[in-house]
């Protein structure tokens, strides 16, 4: 065997992996920035959910009584400058937003991890299943191929 040989396919190997890599990384920054963006959103929802449940509480006496109003009047305050539970809902809104993404990106996400720990074939395969797939998405988003009578014929 000659050394070009020997270099070509040790640069196609790279390239292979490099591949595979890619598109972990990818994959592993859209789940990471998915899950900082459901924490954000989970952690304040449930926040002013909270602050409205006890709004409403305070609004309502069974009974008129001012020691009562004044209790109410003091749990309301402690649920409006408490923040004991917005790290906790924020670690629960990351882990949702982070495995919801890792769900929905799936497919490329075993194909770059099939391109970088398999074997050469199966890395072959996987690759070039990853290159369908990118041409696929590049054709669908970006050139809008599967919107070509959306103008005429939009979906409901």
């Amino acid at each position: 065997m000659s050394i070009g040989a020997k270099i070509g396919n040790s640069i196609g190997h790279v390239l292979i992996r490099g591949t595979g890599l890619a598109a972990i990384g990818v994959t592993a920054y859209d789940a990471h920035v998915m899950g900082k963006l459901e924490a954000d959103t989970y952690s304040r929802s449930n926040e002013a959910e909270r602050l409205s449940l006890a709004a409403h509480d305070l609004t309502r006496l069974e009974q008129p009584s001012i020691v009562m109003g004044k209790v109410k009047k003091n749990i309301f305050d402690f649920h409006a400058d408490n923040n004991l539970f917005m790290p906790i809902d924020s670690v629960i809104g990351y882990f949702k937003g982070f495995g919801a993404s890792c769900i929905n990106s799936v497919v490329p996400g075993l194909l770059g991890l099939g391109a970088f720990l398999g074997g050469k074939v199966s890395s072959k395969i996987s690759a070039f299943g990853l290159m369908l797939y990118a041409g696929f998405k590049i054709a669908k988003s970006v050139l809008g191929i599967d919107n070509i009578d959306r103008i005429n014929h939009p979906r409901i």
